[in-house]
């Protein structure tokens, strides 16, 4: 029980650290060069879909 605490409340610090920095980082850079705030998002999306699926695939294999 200790265990899936412990890796939910990490889970969650990766994702608020995720989203505070890289993302953030990222769709201002794109607002910066002419990007939409949908576009940029929806960039950030697909990105995080695929690497999301391919973690999925890859330990579903193993």
């Amino acid at each position: 029980m200790v265990l899936i605490l412990l890796v939910v409340g990490l889970g969650l610090a990766l994702l608020i650290w995720l989203w505070k920095g890289p993302v953030q980082n990222t769709v201002t850079a794109m607002k910066r060069n002419g990007s939409s705030t949908v576009e940029a998002y929806g960039v950030i999306l697909f990105i995080t879909s695929a690497m999301g699926i391919s973690i999925y695939l890859i330990m579903s294999i193993l």
